[in-house]
């Protein structure tokens, strides 16, 4: 099953808030998004979030949770939750059903990216062979580059 970017994003808010993970700024957080697509990917061949990222030269992003998350700031913290509104004008926080395996997966991600800052992680996502440089920047980052990456 795949999830909506916000419910993502919004659950790993929500798991930095209870682990006291206070560095979680807009940069972290879509690189953990990122780990997260990569190595579900890689573990399961399919997609754990079903919106895009996309090549920017600032590393794998999800344009619409950039545009959600671009006032805050590059340094501010990202530890509100991303508000949607609904057709009858209501505020909702989506995030990830109660599915354990889902948010057990996401904790491991946390367990192995969590205490790196937005920067650690942008320098790992960027490297030779990553999915990120296989391809031109601007371009999606399909399930093929991510299956044929070797980081």
């Amino acid at each position: 099953m795949s999830y909506f970017a916000v419910s993502v994003a919004n659950s790993i808010i929500k798991l930095a808030k209870t682990r006291n993970i206070t560095n979680l700024t807009p940069m972290k957080l879509q690189q953990l998004m990122y780990f997260a697509q990569f190595w579900y990917v890689k573990n399961f061949n399919k997609f754990l979030i079903d919106d895009w990222f996309s090549r920017w030269e600032s590393g794998p992003v999800i344009p619409s949770i950039y545009h959600q998350l671009k006032y805050y700031g590059s340094n501010s913290p990202a530890n509100n939750y991303i508000w949607v509104v609904s057709a009858n004008n209501e505020a909702i926080v989506y995030m990830m059903n109660n599915n354990p395996n889902a948010w057990n997966f996401l904790n491991e991600i946390l367990d192995a990216y969590g205490n790196l800052d937005g920067v650690s992680l942008l320098a790992i996502t960027q490297r030779d062979n990553s999915a990120w440089s296989r391809g031109e920047i601007g371009t999606a980052i399909t399930k093929q580059d991510i299956l044929d990456a070797t980081n």
